[in-house]
């Protein structure tokens, strides 16, 4: 891993912007595709909160995941293995539920925020933290060093 300890430039002069464009693009699609079926859970279905942000996530998740790898991050994701791409995201995706789920269950108990509101504002935060962790983490490529992660 090489540091560099320099001013390399403001941080939006060093973005892709044809990435950010895919990357706004494929979250759109996740979105919809998430939205979608949280919807059709929590009302048609009648499916409790939880299990309907389960049921949204699983689907997103292998919307995001064919999108992400294969199309937005795709040169990252040249340089590393299948299992490492399918690791990182599981671990990262585990950790995006249980956020959104918190942050659902918090909007409803404490402010009675509806959770078709709350997916909205969740969707918003949820939209630039996958970013930063899919960019510097998830499809990043291997790792230098001893600990490959």
């Amino acid at each position: 891993m090489r540091l560099r300890l320099y001013y390399q430039g403001p941080f939006y002069a060093r973005i892709d912007r044809g990435q950010a464009v895919a990357y706004v693009v494929s979250g759109a699609l996740v979105t919809l595709s998430d939205y979608g079926s949280f919807t059709l859970c929590f009302s048609v279905f009648n499916a409790g909160l939880l299990t309907a942000t389960v049921i949204a996530y699983v689907v997103g998740l292998v919307v995001s995941y064919v999108l992400n790898r294969y199309w937005v991050y795709r040169k990252g994701a040249e340089n590393q293995s299948e299992a490492t791409g399918i690791w990182r995201y599981g671990v990262f995706l585990a950790v995006n539920l249980a956020i959104t789920y918190g942050g659902l269950w918090a909007m409803q108990q404490a402010f009675d925020i509806s959770p078709y509101i709350g997916k909205i504002i969740i969707n918003l935060f949820m939209f630039f933290w996958i970013y930063l962790g899919n960019e510097f983490w998830v499809f990043k490529g291997e790792r230098e060093g001893p600990i490959q992660l």
